[in-house]
C-alpha cells in the first residue's frame, strides 16, 4: 500500500513539473509565430498602439487591452459582493439539506460551454437589456460618462462583463463556501461565547478567510481575462477607447478567434502576437496576485 501511494505521489509530482516546464515553450512558441511581425514593427510600438485595423495594417493592440481590463474588471467588480454573500449564506444560513443541493447546482452551472452561455447572452440576455435597463440607464442616467452612448445596442461592454460575472460566479463561491467550511470551529465557538451574534461571527470568519477570498477572485480575474467564445458574442466586436459601458469593444482574445483563420503572412503573425501579449498579461497577473497572497498570508500568520 506504502509503495503504491509513493508511486501516485511519484506520478503527480512529475506531471505537474512537466506543465511547468511546459511554460517557456509556450512563451517562445509564440514568440517564434509572432517573429515576422515583430521583425518589422517594434513590441513597443505593438502594445501602444491606439488602433487595430487589418486591412489597413495598423496593429495597436492598446484598444484591445483596454477592452480586456474593462470588461473582465467590471465582471469581478459584479461578481465580488454576489459571491461572497452566496458563499456565506450556503455555508451559515441556508439548512444543510438544501445547501449541498444549491453547491452541486452552481457546480453545475460552471460546467456549462462558453458557447451555450454566448448563445444565451445573444438571444435572451442582450436583447431583454437592451429594452429595459439600458433603456432605462440611457434615458435617465446619461448624465454620467459611463452611461452614454450614440446608438443603444444590446452587445457591449456591460452585456460582456454581465455574462463573465455568470461564467466565473461558481468558482469563487465553491473556494470562498470550501474555505468558510476550514474556519477551526474554536473561532466560532469563542465568538459565540463572547456573546457575538451571528452576523458578527461571519464578519471574524471572512475576516480569517481574506488570503483564500483574494486567492479566489485572481481565480476568477485570471478565468475572465483568457474567455473568449462567450465574449466575442456578446461584446459587439468593435475596438475603441470609449469610457461607455453601453457601447461595443473588443479584447485580445476577440480579435485573435474573429480573425485568425482568414488572415495570413503578417497579419497571422500580428494575431499571434495579441495571443503574446495575452500570456505576458496572465503571467503578471500570477505574479501580482501571489505577491499580494503572500503579503496578506505573512499579515495573517503574525
Amino acid at each position: 500500500m506504502v509503495t503504491i501511494k509513493k508511486s501516485i505521489f511519484i506520478f503527480l509530482g512529475s506531471f505537474a513539473l512537466f506543465l511547468v516546464l511546459m511554460l517557456p515553450f509556450y512563451f517562445f512558441g509564440e514568440l517564434y509565430g509572432a517573429s515576422e511581425f515583430f521583425s518589422k514593427f517594434s513590441f513597443l510600438d505593438f502594445i501602444l498602439g491606439p488602433e487595430w485595423s487589418l486591412p489597413e495594417q495598423r496593429y495597436g493592440a492598446l484598444q484591445a487591452i483596454y477592452g480586456t481590463l474593462i470588461v473582465a474588471g467590471l465582471a469581478l467588480l459584479i461578481t465580488t459582493p454576489i459571491s461572497i454573500t452566496a458563499a456565506v449564506a450556503i455555508s451559515e444560513f441556508i439548512p444543510e439539506w438544501f445547501s449541498e443541493r444549491l453547491g452541486t447546482l452552481i457546480d453545475m452551472i460552471a460546467t456549462i460551454p462558453s458557447v451555450v452561455v454566448g448563445l444565451w447572452g445573444i438571444l435572451s440576455l442582450g436583447p431583454f437589456l437592451s429594452n429595459t435597463l439600458y433603456k432605462f440607464l440611457v434615458e435617465n442616467l446619461s448624465f454620467l460618462p459611463i452611461f452614454q452612448t450614440t446608438t443603444l445596442t444590446a452587445y457591449n461592454k456591460l452585456t460582456a462583463a454581465l455574462i463573465l460575472g455568470y461564467m466565473i460566479t461558481p468558482f469563487v463561491v465553491s473556494v470562498i463556501k470550501e474555505n468558510l467550511r476550514l474556519v477551526p470551529i474554536e473561532i466560532k465557538e469563542a465568538a459565540y461565547a463572547l456573546g457575538l451574534t451571528k452576523w458578527e461571527t461571519v464578519r471574524i470568519m471572512l475576516s480569517y478567510i481574506k488570503p483564500g477570498i483574494f486567492a479566489a477572485l485572481m481565480l476568477a480575474l485570471g478565468r475572465a481575462v483568457a474567455e473568449a467564445v462567450a465574449v466575442s458574442m456578446v461584446i459587439g466586436n468593435t475596438c475603441s477607447f470609449s469610457i461607455s459601458l453601453l457601447d461595443p469593444a473588443c479584447t485580445l482574445t476577440t480579435l485573435i478567434i474573429n480573425n485568425f483563420v482568414e488572415a495570413t503572412g503578417t497579419e497571422a503573425a500580428a494575431l499571434i502576437g495579441l495571443g503574446l501579449v495575452l500570456f505576458m498579461i496572465s503571467i503578471l497577473l500570477v505574479l501580482v496576485s501571489r505577491l499580494i497572497y503572500s503579503k496578506l498570508l505573512g499579515g495573517y500568520m503574525k
